[in-house]
């Protein structure tokens, strides 16, 4: 069947896949020019010879001059969207003149009007093309208001395009355009319509001479007549009021001010309701974008005079907002604070007038307020004029819009200081609300251009220390209002956060936590949060380094826990700030990454009293601080940085960098954590030590290490530097060699040695190397994925339970194995990892299950040991991969929720979260699919069970092998039960279907749900844990019931209670 007859069999069922024809026709034609060829051209040469022109012309031969007006529009709709398939340059000048032609011939026709505004668009259309195209439309369409409204609004975009385009041609065509567009637009009612409409004339009543066409004015007049009746119709459509809207928006925008003026009473007088007594937000939101652009073109012709149009304008409004601010804690304030925000907004001139009007009586008011809800409200009307001061004015590091001589707050500048002081400092501790509104508008008014004095400024930022120093057990919003107040003002008046914060900060850090209360953690966290400029950032820093620096003197009693807060504030500050580029980056290196990493070194060597440098947390902090640093220093010291990777700039000789140093103590290893933190900020390029002529030696040295070490902390060291030597820095020629270190770690364990047992540690350098290796997608990966899988069968429960857990590790993110830190990571890896074990595990599962493997020599541990492996990878993997494969992975996870001994508890968390995200993004329709609704329905309402009747001493690693047909032996945990009832509710929910939809609409026109079978079930099952001893999972269990009595709908449209 050609493209033609398949586009007509759908055009009018599917318009979107009437398009992707006529785009594959363009596609395999790639020389079409159009249906002119029937009357003009013929081409004689062709771009792409897969198919022709004249095969196109003769399959709409049959078609073009059919006596049905519906087919002939599907022919020209049919040439229309493969012309739209093409690129813009592709028709000559020649084949856009025969095009526009026929167009016009029969512009009728449906899709003919599509054509020309296609061909209107290209740079190729003339002068001559345009004058065809209006002459045509003239001719064809005198009773254009007769025609539908979709028709009208084609047309009116055709219009709007050649106007927008062809101004030029327009224009020379005199009275015959600008009358004709004028006769064929009067009379038009609908907003979209109305829209395009002054978009067109605004182009003639702005650049053409039209003094001696009053038509046009009187026309415009008309139109904005018809909106207005639009507005203050009872029409309760609510696209009909937003399209009115959106058409006066544009007239305001488009019009002579002058003109606008005559009108704007009449304006807020239709849409004051809207306003006041909004039923619907989006057309409060549009009305008052309306008047806020009316104050702002009104603003363009005001003069000081009080018979300007804008006084006139706002005189009314004021009026009305100070009689609904009144009683400013009523619901109609609201909407008065709102018009007030937005007009006082429009303009300097709107501001002003409007503060002249409305300051006086609020402050009246506020004088005789009886209540503290009053006040506030009151107070909310000030910050939202506060606001627009700031639009308008602009703070003290950005413009506004427009700054006067004098500020028109300035005449209550005392009044409205003491109002809100008294607010903020003299009223109750527990009116929150009622200072938090205080402290935001002293806030507006200190960053406000040119309003307070530094003094007055200064006052405020010791009522909010005071706040967060005395009011220590206050409310935490107001303590976190505080301190984003400070931090505020810091971007503005550091030298105030200088000068008054930091010194009365600082007093509040002991010399040495020990015995004392920690309130120096909240102290810490206020510093860094409000250290947000330079100046104030870098004063903090070198506060900081020196308190530290009494921290670290011998005989100093504090415990690791204060120096650690330190380097952990500073690590928060530099990282939100940023150093590249820094300026002091050479102090940050001289004082922090070498003087800190020598007295680490020395820490090793001494027996002071003094055990913060010996500390692992505050070593790890310290090395994430050096990481941020060296990433951001100039080549020069990088490269200064790389020889002392070890050495840690240790001057003294007795301190012995770790590698290939025998009788190495547990404190020299501990440097490791800071000699990986380096070596993870160097490029890629550097030339480390020990690593001529090649990294052999050092990788061999690294492992032996790793395997021996038994301090958590060092080991994670150790095998991250393993692992940054062999994924980012082992040159790609040097790969076997890291693979044939990895392939002898587990290929001892693989020969035939039944009784052997690997170390926890040796299995993890096993992970570690891998994940090294596989991250970077060396030629070894798929070998490497086959010899874990190895591990998992050894006979020793222990090897193969550490080795299972190790597959989580594989993908997982790490933050020095990272892109930021350079680390090599290949996008395809997860893909290449996911495609090599699944297919492996599942056939060994398969295997299990069925009995096809050696019972006798087939561990009980492998079984679950395999699930394990899969839970580890499947929560490193995107959705996205997971789903194709969903078949063969969804008995696996279902066997999964069988397993029964407590090792098995993170298998099940593991698993609920990947089965959560499956039925999340794609509904329960891809489970029906697959055919697991009715095994995984009972296995999730199963472990959703709270079982306290069996003794957790029948839970043994055997019985996995028959947990298929076994009840738990070990109840779950609140945290299982809870993903499972979330399982379930998702399961009842539809993917994309917004909740406001009833149930009866989702299921309009559906196949009946493949849950409804289970609802029953699924109801009284769930009737159990509402009665489970955790809170958390009642509360769970109450939404899934929920979920599936509102959402799976039965067939006779009873429900069960």
């Amino acid at each position: 069947m050609s493209e033609l007859q398949e586009f007509l069999l759908v055009v009018e069922d599917n318009r979107e896949q009437a398009l992707g024809i006529a785009s594959i026709a363009a596609q395999r034609s790639r020389v079409l020019t159009g249906f002119c060829i029937l009357i003009r051209i013929v081409l004689a040469e062709l771009e792409n010879k897969q198919s022709t022109l004249i095969g196109l012309v003769q399959s709409l031969g049959e078609y073009i001059n059919d006596e049905n007006p519906a087919i002939r529009g599907k022919v020209v709709s049919y040439l229309t969207a493969v012309i739209k398939a093409l690129s813009p340059n592709f028709l000559s000048r020649q084949q856009i003149q025969a095009l526009t032609d026929f167009y016009c011939d029969r512009i009728e026709d449906g899709g003919a009007i599509a054509g020309l505004d296609r061909l209107q668009g290209l740079e190729r259309f003339t002068k001559d093309m345009t004058g065809r195209v209006i002459r045509s439309i003239l001719q064809h369409f005198p009773d254009l208001q007769t025609r539908p409204q979709s028709q009208r609004f084609q047309l009116l975009q055709l219009l709007n395009g050649l106007m927008s385009n062809h101004r030029t041609a327009l224009r020379d065509m005199g009275d015959e355009s600008l009358v004709g567009i004028v006769d064929l637009v009067s009379g038009e009612r609908d907003p979209r319509n109305l829209m395009l409409i002054f978009s067109i004339l605004k182009v003639p009543m702005v650049e053409w001479d039209i003094s001696n066409h009053v038509q046009v004015a009187h026309l415009t007049t008309k139109l904005h007549v018809e909106l207005q009746s639009w507005l203050t119709s009872h029409s309760t459509s609510l696209n009909v009021k937003k399209d009115a809207l959106n058409s006066l928006y544009a007239c305001i925008s488009s019009y002579d001010p002058v003109t606008v003026s005559r009108y704007s009473i009449s304006v807020w007088d239709t849409l004051k309701f809207e306003i006041l007594h909004a039923q619907e937000e989006i057309i409060a939101k549009e009305s008052l974008r309306v008047l806020q652009c009316l104050a702002r073109r009104l603003s363009t012709i005001t003069t000081k005079s009080q018979t300007s149009a804008l006084v006139q304008f706002l005189k009314p409004i004021t009026k009305e907002c100070n009689e609904q601010l009144r009683e400013p804690q009523q619901k109609q304030a609201q909407p008065a604070r709102q018009i007030l925000r937005s007009l006082s907004s429009a303009s300097l001139t709107s501001f002003t007038l409007i503060i002249q009007d409305v300051i006086v009586p609020l402050l009246t008011v506020y004088q005789h307020a009886d209540g503290i809800a009053k006040q506030r409200g009151l107070l909310e009307t000030f910050v939202v004029l506060f606001d627009s001061a700031i639009d308008i004015l602009g703070t003290w590091t950005t413009p506004g819009s427009d700054f006067p001589q004098e500020n028109p707050f300035s005449p209550f500048e005392e009044r409205l200081l003491e109002i809100f002081s008294q607010a903020l400092m003299g009223s109750a501790k527990d009116e929150t609300s009622f200072r938090l509104t205080s402290m935001q508008g002293l806030l507006r008014l200190s960053i406000l251009r040119g309003f307070l004095q530094d003094n007055e400024i200064g006052l405020f930022v010791q009522y909010l220390d005071e706040i967060l120093l005395t009011e220590t057990s206050g409310k935490p919003e107001l303590r976190k209002a505080a301190i984003d107040a400070l931090a505020g003002i810091s971007e503005h008046k550091p030298r105030l956060i200088m000068d008054i914060s930091f010194p009365a900060l600082m007093a509040m850090l002991p010399d040495s936590d020990k015995g004392v209360d920690p309130v120096y953690l909240s102290i810490l966290e206020i510093l860094a949060q409000i250290s947000i400029g330079k100046d104030i950032f870098e004063t903090l820093v070198r506060r900081l380094l020196g308190r530290l620096e009494i921290l670290l003197q011998p005989g100093n009693t504090s415990t690791s826990a204060y120096p650690r807060a330190i380097l952990l504030t500073i690590l928060y500050a530099m990282d939100r700030k940023g150093l590249e580029n820094d300026s002091t980056i050479d102090y940050y290196y001289d004082q922090i990454l070498v003087k800190l990493s020598r007295r680490a070194a020395i820490a090793t060597l001494e027996n002071g009293t003094t055990t913060v440098m010996k500390d692992p947390s505050v070593l790890d902090v310290l090395g994430r601080l050096f990481n941020l640093i060296v990433r951001s220093l100039p080549l020069k010291k990088q490269d200064e940085v790389c020889e002392n990777v070890y050495s840690l700039f240790a001057t003294n000789d007795d301190f012995v960098p770790v590698p290939f140093s025998s009788n190495v103590t547990h404190l020299r290893r501990q440097t490791m954590i800071l000699s990986t933190y380096l070596l993870a900020g160097l490029p890629k390029d550097s030339k480390l030590p020990y690593t001529t002529p090649d990294m052999t030696h050092l990788i061999r040295e690294l492992v032996q290490h790793i395997m021996v070490e038994e301090t958590p902390s060092t080991h994670l060291a150790l095998a991250r530097h393993l692992a940054l030597l062999v994924n980012k820095f082992l040159p790609t020629t040097q790969l076997p060699t890291a693979s044939s270190i990895l392939s002898s770690l587990i290929q001892s364990h693989s020969t035939p040695m039944p009784n052997e047992t690997l170390s926890p540690a040796k299995i993890r350098t096993i992970f570690w190397l891998s994940k090294a290796l596989v991250l970077r997608l060396a030629p070894s990966t798929p070998e490497i994925l086959n010899s874990l899988l190895i591990l998992l069968s050894s006979s020793d429960a222990q090897t193969s339970t550490i080795s299972a857990r190790g597959f989580s590790l594989l993908l997982s993110p790490d933050d020095v194995l990272s892109t930021r830190n350079g680390a090599v990571i290949r996008l395809l890896s997860k893909q290449r990892v996911f495609s090599t074990l699944i297919p492996l595990i599942s056939k060994n599962v398969r295997e299990l299950n069925t009995g096809a493997a050696d019972a006798s020599r087939t561990p009980p541990h492998t079984k679950q040991a395999y699930l394990t492996a899969l839970s580890g990878i499947l929560s490193t993997i995107p959705s996205s991969l997971v789903m194709p494969e969903l078949p063969t992975l969804l008995p696996l996870l279902l066997q999964s929720l069988d397993l029964t001994d407590p090792l098995s508890q993170p298998i099940k968390v593991g698993t609920l979260e990947t089965l959560a995200v499956i039925i999340r993004d794609n509904g329960v329709s891809v489970i029906s699919e697959v055919g697991y609704v009715d095994d995984l329905v009972k296995r999730l309402l199963k472990t959703a069970a709270h079982n306290t009747t069996v003794s957790t001493s029948t839970a043994t690693p055997t019985t996995t092998t028959t947990a298929a047909t076994s009840f738990t032996s070990t109840p779950n945990s609140p945290r299982i039960r809870a993903q499972s009832l979330q399982c379930l509710l998702l399961l009842a929910q539809t993917p994309g279907v917004s909740d406001s939809i009833s149930p009866g609409a989702k299921a309009a026109g559906a196949k009946p749900s493949p849950l409804l079978p289970l609802k029953s079930v699924v109801l009284r099952s769930l009737k159990f844990a509402l009665d489970d001893p955790i809170r958390d999972v009642r509360k769970a269990a109450v939404d899934a019931r929920a979920a599936w009595l509102r959402g799976v709908e039965d067939l006779a449209g009873d429900e069960e209670d």
